[in-house]
């Protein structure tokens, strides 16, 4: 790897460090900065215990290298002496041992502290993670998030909270045993500088060897985890969302096969991780035994370098405590660069994920809504327009029917009216001002919507009416039921309207979870209601009946039916037909019956479609 490439792995790595201490610095200041006292203490304490080795041989060894007694030594006689006891050896030695372990009392302590400071933030960060990845998906722009995989944006939600929370028990780790190195590094500076010197050459060497062989594979294998992880999800959630397919083609046990296989192929990277996580350890046991032989040949062979023996043994406590702490360093720095790719979805997402727009002018009464010359192309396909020059208006009060082949643009004009998406080309206004301009929160409040793809929620039915507002009330939930023509069907159900209707409805039929979309959507009285074929899966008399009770609003709102079946909108105020993302033919269905143009070809053939069905069925 040359020195650029090196460059650029540091860089990253610090940025690494830089944003969690961003998030944590920003969000929790206190916490951090009592965090920061217990690390420097706990890593003082650690120092003082391991200096108190060498009084404590001295006393014991009577081994001093000048005729007085070292400082600690005389300090401790002197107190036990005034408190009326005779400061042996031994008495001395005893009481260097009692202080010895109040400091490991402490530091125990400290280091609890340490701990349960460092697992809180991480758990904050977690909940905070999660819930703006989770806040930021929801609002963001509709489009760019239809091309995102479910699985994939599950496992972007909980993945990086999850990540971010060992990222600053990592982090918490590092501070910690970058502190404690240092002063002790500075304890053995203050014993020896020349054994420090060679002790501080091999383990900064050690440190940055291996961060230069194991960081950029470390991140290597983390985001090929990462990447299995979501895989694994999308498989997941496309198996249970799919539960009736799988079933129906024995797909079972080529789903479980696909997902061992995703599980298999994380054995590697998770032993490369192992070893590139833990591999310093041994590294640095070889340098402590080497420096431990070599003390302990220059104590003994060379007493000219005025090295006690009091001293040797305090280096070997030192160096003891020393190596865990540097493996902790590379561990923790492994660790950091096997979350990199953890960071840069948290990143993307909040800061690179395009969000709607918030705000904007606000709308008291929806007379009309009016496509000018409206044209749009998806980002993915800039090159197929999905609609052309379309121009058409709806005016409250008026029941408009928006007809066509599949394909003709019809769902696409009900995107653009839930602001889902923007015109390509030409306005939407409303009331006369661009609905790019209008707050879009508070225009969907006034739109009823009911699109051909139902989703209802794994909860009651009444909680799927009301969709969790609990000012409505039991009587308004009722009131929308019998209008969706779903009442009678509820209070058959042992539990009412409080049965559960299983997951995605899976209790209910396709025409029970239509009835229930239309009931949410009519329940607010809306100034505009939008039906997307959200009557398909109905049967003929249950459709009209449907818009039978819904003319009820056609008085005070603005209607627009996207047709399934044409021979339910033959009373529609006007009726829009597409083609190829054009409107070809407008006007009544008595006067596009009269052109006998290409809309009255389409419901000549609808009807005979419908009457054959039952003969097709029978042969």
């Amino acid at each position: 790897m040359d020195e650029t490439a090196s460059d650029q792995l540091a860089l990253k790595e610090f940025g690494t460090i830089r944003f969690c201490w961003r998030m944590a610095a920003r969000r929790y200041p206190k916490e951090l900065a009592t965090l920061l006292c217990l690390v420097v203490g706990g890593a003082l304490l650690e120092v003082v215990t391991v200096g108190l080795t060498v009084p404590l041989l001295d006393s014991v060894t009577h081994a001093e290298g000048a005729a007085q007694p070292g400082a600690i030594v005389a300090f401790v006689s002197r107190t036990l002496q005034a408190a009326g006891v005779v400061p042996t050896s031994g008495v001395v030695a005893f009481a260097l041992l009692g202080i010895a372990g109040v400091f490991f009392v402490v530091w125990g302590i400290v280091t609890l502290l340490n701990l349960h400071y460092t697992a809180a933030i991480a758990v904050k960060l977690r909940r905070i993670a999660k819930a703006d990845l989770f806040g930021q998906f929801l609002h963001a722009r509709y489009e760019p998030m239809s091309r995102r995989a479910r699985g994939t944006v599950v496992n972007d939600i909980n993945a990086p909270g999850d990540s971010l929370a060992g990222v600053m028990t990592q982090l918490g780790s590092l501070l910690t045993n970058v502190f404690n190195s240092l002063l002790l590094l500075g304890l053995l500076m203050y014993l020896s500088w020349g054994a420090t010197l060679l002790i501080g050459i091999l383990a900064i060497g050690g440190v940055h060897g291996w961060r230069r062989y194991a960081d950029h594979r470390a991140a290597v294998h983390g985001r090929a985890l990462y990447d299995l992880r979501g895989a694994q999800h999308q498989l997941q959630v496309d198996a249970i969302d799919g539960l009736k397919v799988v079933k129906a083609h024995g797909l079972e046990d080529r789903m479980v096969k696909r997902q061992d296989d995703l599980l298999a192929r994380e054995l590697r990277p998770e032993l490369q991780l192992v070893w590139f996580r833990n591999g310093p350890t041994l590294m640095n046991e070889l340098i402590a035994v080497t420096i431990v032989l070599g003390l302990g040949a220059a104590t003994f062979l060379w007493p000219s370098l005025g090295i006690r023996f009091s001293m040797l043994g305090a280096f070997l406590f030192a160096i003891r405590r020393l190596a865990p702490s540097l493996a902790a360093i590379n561990k923790a720095s492994v660790e950091l660069s096997r979350y990199r790719r953890t960071l840069e979805v948290i990143e993307d997402v909040l800061e690179r994920l395009p969000r709607e727009r918030r705000g904007g002018k606000g709308i008291h009464e929806v007379r009309d809504i009016q496509l000018a010359r409206v044209g749009f192309a998806y980002a993915a396909r800039p090159d197929h327009r999905v609609l052309e020059d379309v121009t058409a208006t709806f005016h409250r009060g008026m029941v408009t029917a928006i007809v066509g082949s599949t394909g003709s643009g019809k769902s696409t004009v009900a995107h653009l009216l839930l602001g889902l998406y923007a015109p390509s080309t030409g306005s939407l206004l409303i009331n006369g001002i661009d609905l790019g301009q209008v707050d879009l929160r508070a225009w969907r409040q006034r739109v009823g919507y009911v699109p051909q793809d139902i989703f209802v929620f794994n909860t009651t039915i009444r909680e799927n009416i009301a969709l969790g507002d609990d000012a409505v009330s039991l009587a308004q939930v009722e009131g929308a039921a019998r209008l969706a023509q779903v009442h009678d069907f509820v209070i058959s159900l042992p539990d009412g309207y409080d049965t559960v209707v299983g997951d995605r409805g899976l209790r209910l039929s396709g025409g029970q979870c239509q009835r229930l979309a239309i009931a949410r959507a009519i329940l607010r009285r809306p100034e505009v209601l939008i039906f997307d074929e959200a009557t398909s899966a109905l049967d003929n008399l249950t459709e009209r009946a449907v818009y039978d009770a819904m003319s009820t609003l056609q008085g005070h709102a603005t209607i627009i039916v996207i047709a399934h079946r044409l021979s339910t909108i033959r009373s529609a105020s006007q009726i829009v037909f597409l083609e190829g993302g054009r409107i070809v033919e407008v006007g009544t269905h008595d006067a596009l019956m009269g052109q006998r143009g290409k809309y009255a070809r389409l419901y000549e053939q609808d009807v005979r479609t419908r009457v054959d069905e039952p003969a097709a069925l029978g042969s």
